[in-house]
């Protein structure tokens, strides 16, 4: 037996049955459905693994993205080890990072077709907040009235969303919005000034970026083969369409999550986005670890306590439980 067919006979051990048809299933569309705790993250590592054993593809053809620097270094971590390699050799390693990081990396190399230099200033969360702050006193406005980190708060949200300066402006019906709307055009030139952009501008400017320009898209969906995004419920407006737009036509995107489990609302993160994965990407394969039996009681017993049929997915109805996945 060839040595490439041996290690990925390996790298099944250890998963159940659904694990192993996720982590085999490596064209197309799939959708991973399963709750917190459940092997989620494990069935992705083990699938960037048995992607580079079985030679499907390189390295460099891989992009798998998580929401943290912490869980994007433990997941290098876990396919060293399953293919015996040494996590801080970067040479063999798929890129595994943040939506951010992907990003700083597109905008740092296509992003002068748009106007945006290569050596553009990032703003942190500090940076933001003291712009914030002095485009507010500019225009004169009582910060207790209208406290800089709210105003910051609109004015990032309004991104997430994939809202501009005018839109804004036009949609914004409160005070505090119609306030951070004017905030917002002299927030924008400032950054504009210091060549910056802050980390909502990395992921809104990359959309912007691959939407416009053909070329610079077409390019960067020949490079990702694979992609695979990791707590796909977390997901708000930009990295929705950051996602489609770097899926190309080979369609082979890999997502997983719990649309019953999302914990950066606070962030526009908007749960829609899995469950109409199979809506977005025809041809879908679905994998979960739910039983779902008896729906109908299920659901008969989920309208007692006020939940939203239209919004629940069907493919999580359950009666016994999550197995163990």
């Amino acid at each position: 037996m060839k040595r490439g067919v041996v290690e990925s006979e390996k790298l099944l051990q250890g998963l159940n049955p659904e694990q192993v048809r996720a982590v085999k299933t490596t064209e197309g569309p799939l959708l991973i459905l399963a709750g917190a705790g459940s092997g989620k993250t494990k069935t992705l590592t083990h699938r960037i693994a048995y992607l580079l054993a079985t030679s499907k593809a390189t390295p460099s053809d891989i992009l798998a993205v998580t929401f943290t620097n912490k869980a994007a270094g433990e997941m290098r971590e876990r396919v060293a080890k399953l293919l015996g390699n040494n996590s801080e050799n970067r040479g063999f390693m798929p890129f595994m990072a943040t939506f951010h990081s992907i990003c700083v990396r597109i905008l740092r190399r296509d992003g002068e077709t748009i106007g945006i230099p290569s050596n553009f200033v990032i703003w942190d969360e500090g940076d933001r907040l003291a712009a914030v702050k002095q485009a507010a006193k500019s225009l004169n406005i009582d910060d207790k009235k209208y406290p800089p980190r709210l105003l910051a708060s609109l004015i990032s949200s309004a991104k997430n969303e994939m809202v501009d300066t005018a839109e804004f402006g036009e949609v914004a019906s409160s005070p505090a919005e119609k306030t951070a709307a004017k905030v917002f055009r002299s927030y924008e030139d400032l950054l504009k000034q210091n060549s910056a952009l802050d980390f909502d501008d990395l992921i809104g400017r990359s959309v912007a970026l691959l939407k416009s320009q053909k070329a610079v898209r077409d390019k960067w969906q020949a490079q990702f083969s694979y992609v695979m995004i990791d707590e796909y419920q977390d997901t708000n407006a930009a990295q929705y369409q950051l996602i489609k737009l770097l899926t190309g036509p080979h369609k082979n995107i890999a997502v997983v999550g719990d649309d019953w489990q999302s914990i950066y609302s606070w962030r526009g993160a908007d749960y829609r986005n899995i469950l109409n994965f199979e809506n977005d990407f025809s041809g879908c394969s679905l994998i979960h670890d739910w039983v779902y039996e008896n729906r109908a009681l299920m659901y008969t017993d989920m309208e007692k306590v006020g939940v939203d049929l239209e919004l629940a997915d069907p493919h999580r109805v359950f009666i016994n439980g999550p197995t163990d996945w």
